[in-house]
């Protein structure tokens, strides 16, 4: 017979080896995405060698950085059970005002010009918070919806201009050409950024409530955890970074104008849902988010090594997302059956302990 002392810790025994079977499988995932990578960079450089040149990594590092930062936002804000499809066009807001600032300032400060675009991205993401947090729009809708506002009002602010390099002081430009160590200084922001935001998404009670948020809204409102604050906050985060990136996409690029960062989007949602964030919340990490930018820029490197045509890393990153939502449906599916099954069996056992004390 099991007494009653027993009972709360072959519960606790059961439910934690149920209930870690997902946490046992996510804990690797990421060691999954690195073999993964490192697999491509193999193929890559058995087919062309020079991918291993100096240049040709420091190139594919900062065209991962920029979609490395985004996709730390919009690893949160899916974690949290959210999307937002309009991060291209807050970029492309976010640089173009910079740009008109320090075009008619060639003596403005870089602080202030990434002030002005961190202010631009963050106010557009509290717009996207207002529809989704408070008005209770949902995401998908709401975010298209500023999607087509924030690119159509990018475009009547520059009414077809061009701003290019020429006009913008050099200090401006320098942002993305100053190493540190050897290394491009984007790629230190963005390997620091991601560092921060995994400590604070693992370690922290405000990402522990949206992983909560992520994997049972009800449950979350019961233990307190209140649903308004936290998407607004992935929300207006989410603007914060699309508005540093933008500052950083005019000093990398030089050239920005209104229709920049139009396929921001798929590259972002890509990288995430690729990188193990589960698209139904609650799951995933945006250390798996920064290996997916890194993997579909060394894709793409490698395309345009390889002259591979561009149809064919299409179908491969569509391939990849289906396989991966796939994959978590099933996952999800086994840790439900595991749980009810745990259930069971605690019921079972806390019916026993009654017939047993009756007798």
């Amino acid at each position: 017979m099991i007494t009653s002392s027993e009972t709360p810790t072959r519960v606790r025994q059961s439910h934690g080896a149920w209930g870690g079977l997902a946490d046992r499988i996510l804990r690797v995932r990421e060691l999954g995405l690195v073999v993964v990578l490192l697999l491509i960079c193999t193929i890559v450089t058995t087919r062309a060698p020079r991918f291993l040149d100096g240049p040709n990594l420091e190139q594919v590092a900062l065209s991962a950085t920029l979609v490395c930062i985004v996709a730390l936002g919009q690893a949160l804000v899916i974690i949290a059970r959210q999307i937002d499809l309009s991060v291209g066009a807050i970029v492309a807001m976010s640089a173009f005002v910079t740009a008109s600032w320090l075009e008619g300032r060639p003596d403005g400060g870089i602080l202030m010009a990434f002030l002005i675009g961190c202010g631009v991205g963050v106010a557009l993401g509290t717009g996207n918070a207002l529809l989704v947090a408070v008005v209770r729009i949902p995401a998908v809708v709401a975010t298209l919806g500023t999607l087509a506002i924030y690119r159509g009002a990018a475009i009547v602010i520059a009414r077809g201009r061009q701003i290019s390099a020429t006009v913008l002081p050099e200090s401006y430009q320098e942002v993305a050409q100053l190493h540190i160590a050897g290394v491009p200084l984007l790629v230190w922001l963005a390997l620091l950024l991601t560092i921060v935001f995994g400590w604070m998404a693992r370690y922290t009670r405000l990402g522990r409530n949206l992983y909560a948020l992520g994997s049972s809204p009800p449950s979350a409102r019961v233990a307190g955890i209140s649903e308004t604050r936290g998407i607004a906050f992935v929300f207006i985060l989410s603007g914060l970074l699309c508005g540093f990136v933008g500052v950083l996409w005019g000093a990398r690029f030089g050239t920005v104008d209104a229709v920049i960062a139009r396929g921001l989007n798929l590259e972002v949602i890509s990288a995430v849902v690729v990188g193990g964030v589960s698209i139904f919340g609650g799951s995933g990490s945006v250390y798996g988010a920064a290996l997916g930018a890194v993997i579909f820029a060394v894709l793409q490197n490698g395309v345009q090594l390889l002259r591979i045509n561009q149809f064919w890393l299409d179908a491969v990153v569509g391939m990849a997302i289906l396989g991966t939502v796939v994959f978590y449906m099933l996952l999800a599916r086994r840790v439900e059956r595991a749980e009810r099954e745990w259930r069971r069996q605690a019921t079972l056992r806390r019916t026993g302990l009654r017939v047993a004390a009756d007798r």
